[in-house]
């Protein structure tokens, strides 16, 4: 007598109805979801942004892609209004004599603008993975501050 098969366990069923693969793909990308992670890189964020909003068909991707795309053009150009600010005003104040007190005025704005650009710097190092995490959930999520330039 052969000791294969016991006659108490049962065949296994013929067919099963999964699906091959994962299905959550369909609704969202891999490249909608690491976009975030991707547009951090400083003064490039916009860059590699634009060219995944670009070039994605996918709509899960591109809604991802403009709204990284929109907090890094808000931040690259909070920095570059800082940098032509102060040192266009800095190059403006040497050719042109004013009392230091019109200068502090001057400089007060520009220098709230500079505490705000930092702000926004070291704030996209952190909205990056909240939005990143919102994608992995299927959610194109908008960062704060972000006007929509796109």
């Amino acid at each position: 007598m052969s000791t294969d098969s016991t006659p108490n366990e049962s065949p296994p069923p013929e067919s099963t109805s999964t699906e091959p693969g994962p299905s959550i793909l369909t609704e969202r990308t891999l490249l909608g979801i690491f976009v975030h992670f991707i547009a951090i890189l400083p003064f490039l964020g916009f860059v590699t942004a634009g060219i995944i909003y670009a070039v994605s068909e996918h709509e899960f991707t591109r809604a991802n892609a403009r709204n990284a795309l929109n907090w890094q053009l808000l931040v690259s150009g909070s920095f570059l209004a800082v940098f032509v600010l102060v040192f266009g005003l800095d190059a403006l104040f040497e050719y042109v004599a004013l009392p230091g007190v019109i200068e502090t005025v001057v400089f007060v704005p520009v220098f709230a603008l500079a505490l705000v650009s930092i702000l926004l710097g070291f704030l996209n190092f952190f909205v990056w993975i909240v939005a990143m995490a919102k994608a992995i959930f299927g959610d194109a999520w908008r960062y704060p501050f972000a006007p929509e330039f796109v």
